[in-house]
């Protein structure tokens, strides 16, 4: 354990973190700040499609459902754990930052994505076509098939297993059993089957969880204004100890922050690009503001409204870790049904993350060319991995998946700084034709 919190501070040091919000504030200008104006723009672009790939409604319920996972639960009462209230604060920085950055992975997939004969886009995709380094493109693909093992499936696994094991009083090998009966059908189906589930899942999940999350905001609301005074004046505890700059970048208020942050929101991980430039979309800015939209989904109302339950609540003073302090802030509300809430919870959580990961990695291995064997393999590894990842602790898990977000997100970085002009362009010619229209 402590060699791997070794790694993960290490990967998430100083650079990581002024490197991800030095790309954030550049795609920021580089996208006229996307964040002020994309939802003005969003309900208005009438985008055409073509019919080789799915749906853009289906692409970001994919996506979001590969973001939308553990991470918005056990992922932020970890980050209060290890880095205190002002972890949320950094973690909403790196949202903001992460709304113009994942507009531009968007832009980049659609704009250079290539047909064999289906649409395939990424990172991998145009690292390669657009930034000519192929060498980086299979390096992020590779990185990408394994983190769907591991970010993917196996923390997903454990969180099924964690939440439903105390509930249901059976072994968690036999969740596992049943996890493995239930996802191998829909993976071995392909993406089509994937993006078809993930649309009726994700809308559904989202809108339960933001309401029973409201409920509890409501019986504590005298508790808001505190929590919310909590989040910004904890963020800056680091310099108040005199540390400086330095200080303040190293301290694991921010380093939590940011990387929970990426874990939930997944903005400049160049998971969501995959799935994204896939879709029939000939658009790319109009496909890029639904990124943006998905942090803010993400971020801004799930992972906060989660904190704020923690904090007025008080759960995160509790002793408690992960899903079992979420489920005592559920519980001064909701009472005995809150482990049952929790559990369900996590389970449409998990199973979407794992069928959103798993068409990143299919679509990472048909761009490598891997044989057919391997593909048709490949779902069986990613349900192995959740089953036999029911067995370990989740937050030892946690961590690893900040490692995997590490390794996938430095050459989807580079590539978006080699790129970010790309970015600049289609956007001016987006917002141009936006006023002619208007005109």
């Amino acid at each position: 354990m402590e060699w791997i919190l070794k790694i993960r501070y290490t990967l998430w040091g100083p650079f990581t973190i002024v490197l991800i919000a030095a790309t954030g504030l550049l795609l920021t200008l580089r996208s006229r700040g996307v964040q002020f104006w994309c939802a003005r723009q969003l309900v208005r672009p009438k985008t055409t499609r073509r019919a080789d790939g799915i749906t853009p409604f289906q692409a970001l319920c994919t996506s979001l459902g590969g973001t939308l996972g553990v991470g918005n639960l056990a992922g932020v009462a970890s980050a209060l754990t290890l880095g205190g209230p002002g972890a949320i604060f950094w973690m909403l920085v790196a949202a903001f930052l992460g709304m113009a950055t994942k507009y531009s992975e968007l832009v980049l997939a659609v704009k250079y994505r290539q047909h064999t004969p289906e649409p395939i886009g990424g990172p991998m995709v145009y690292l390669s076509r657009g930034a000519g380094l192929p060498g980086l493109a299979k390096l992020f693909a590779v990185c990408c098939v394994l983190s769907a093992m591991g970010t993917g499936a196996a923390a997903q696994g454990s969180a099924i297993a964690e939440a439903l094991a105390p509930v249901l009083s059976v072994p968690r090998s036999t969740i596992a059993l049943v996890l493995c009966a239930v996802l191998l059908p829909i993976l071995c189906r392909g993406g089509k089957m994937i993006a078809r589930v993930s649309s009726i899942l994700v809308p559904f999940m989202t809108v339960s969880y933001l309401l029973a999350g409201g409920l509890v905001l409501v019986t504590h609301a005298d508790q808001i204004p505190g929590a919310l005074t909590l989040i910004v004046s904890r963020a800056w505890e680091p310099l108040a100890c005199g540390g400086g700059l330095l200080g303040l970048l190293t301290a694991r208020t921010i380093s939590d922050g940011f990387a929970k942050g990426i874990f939930s929101n997944e903005a400049g991980m160049g998971s969501a690009p995959i799935a994204h430039g896939c879709a029939d979309s000939e658009s790319p800015c109009a496909e890029g503001m639904l990124g943006a939209v998905e942090v803010f989904v993400d971020t801004c109302m799930v992972c906060l409204l989660t904190a704020l339950v923690l904090l007025t609540t008080g759960a995160w003073q509790s002793g408690a870790d992960g899903l079992t302090m979420t489920t005592q802030a559920f519980s001064t509300v909701l009472g005995d049904f809150s482990p049952w809430f929790i559990g369900v919870t996590v389970v449409f959580l998990a199973v979407s993350t794992v069928l959103g990961w798993s068409f990143y990695g299919l679509t990472c291995l048909k761009w490598l060319r891997a044989r057919p064997w391997m593909v048709r393999l490949y779902p069986v590894v990613i349900v192995l991995s959740a089953a036999l990842a029911g067995c370990v602790p989740l937050t030892s898990l946690l961590l690893v998946t900040d490692i995997s977000a590490a390794c996938m997100s430095f050459p989807n970085l580079i590539g978006l700084w080699i790129l970010s002009g790309d970015v600049q362009t289609e956007t001016e010619h987006f917002l141009q034709r936006t006023q002619t229209r208007k005109k």
